[in-house]
């Protein structure tokens, strides 16, 4: 019973010292575990970034050794198309591309880009067709009136959409513009004046193919703010107001016709108003 008893009082003196040693032992572990953590912390904020590096770096010396230098893919065709009066050797001019070149060290968007700088051009598309093609399409502007403009230097068109073409796209036959308040235009510009869109929807109707014979237009003046003066290339004058502009047109493509078939030599339209259109000889107050 003695022995037994000393025994007992020599594990209970044992036992702190055994737990204060575990709890060393897990500190050190933990240190270490902490330590290892930092560590790999540091080795993926170091590393990450200089192994992305290091990938972009032999991607772009991979890609330029298998496309944009390799000797394969140089370009020997240019395939040009358009659809209007520029030629393939203009084109490729304003496109800065010739045969020689390496097709993937040209970039198609910056050929585009270029290409729709030209106040002429309004769409184009640019692709490779590999090993040795580059394909650009091209649609150009087509003139729809020329602009008259007093005083003004050389002669300016505009197309569909208000856009100002130079020199090159003016031809006599297109109808004249009048009274465009915007000043200093240049070739790319596009017109502001609210009231050129009226003249070009008058002259968009008029060239539908139900209007085209019967009302050929030969000028439009804007001067004033409140109504188009419409001259036909038969010589009549037709005053427009701004609402409403196809009715009116094709009611004034009825008028002459009834005109014609009683024998009326009408010069004046006047169809500001509503309804009730007036059509005048040229030397008569009263209206027929």
């Amino acid at each position: 019973m003695i022995l037994a008893l000393g025994k007992t009082k020599e594990r209970g003196r044992n036992r702190p010292r055994e737990s204060l040693l575990k709890a060393t032992v897990r500190t050190v572990e933990h240190r270490r575990a902490l330590r290892r953590r930092v560590f790999t912390a540091l080795v993926l904020l170091l590393g990450l970034p200089a192994l992305a590096v290091g990938l972009y770096w032999g991607g772009h010396e991979a890609w330029r050794a298998m496309f944009a230098e390799n000797d394969f893919f140089r370009i020997r065709q240019i395939e040009v198309t358009t659809d209007g009066v520029l030629g393939a050797e203009d084109i490729r001019e304003h496109a800065k591309v010739r045969e020689g070149l390496n097709l993937f060290a040209v970039r198609p968007q910056e050929i585009r880009a270029a290409l729709l700088a030209v106040p002429m051009i309004a769409s184009a598309q640019v692709g490779r067709r590999l090993p040795d093609a580059l394909i650009i399409e091209v649609a150009e502007r087509v003139a729809v009136a020329r602009l008259g403009r007093s005083g003004a230097g050389s002669p300016l068109a505009v197309d569909a959409t208000g856009h100002v073409l130079g020199p090159s796209s003016v031809r006599v036959s297109l109808p004249v513009v009048l009274g465009v308040r915007d000043v200093g235009l240049r070739p790319g510009d596009v017109v502001a004046d609210p009231m050129l869109q009226d003249a070009l929807a008058i002259l968009d109707i008029c060239n539908e193919t139900a209007m085209r014979e019967e009302l050929a237009v030969a000028t439009i003046d804007l001067s004033s703010e409140d109504l188009l003066d419409v001259g036909l290339s038969s010589g009549e004058q037709v005053l427009l107001s701004r609402e409403k502009l196809k009715e009116k047109l094709q009611q004034l493509r009825e008028m002459r016709k009834v005109a014609r078939d009683r024998g009326l030599d009408l010069a004046v339209y006047d169809m500001t108003v509503d309804r009730n259109y007036v059509g005048r000889p040229a030397a008569a107050a009263e209206p027929e």
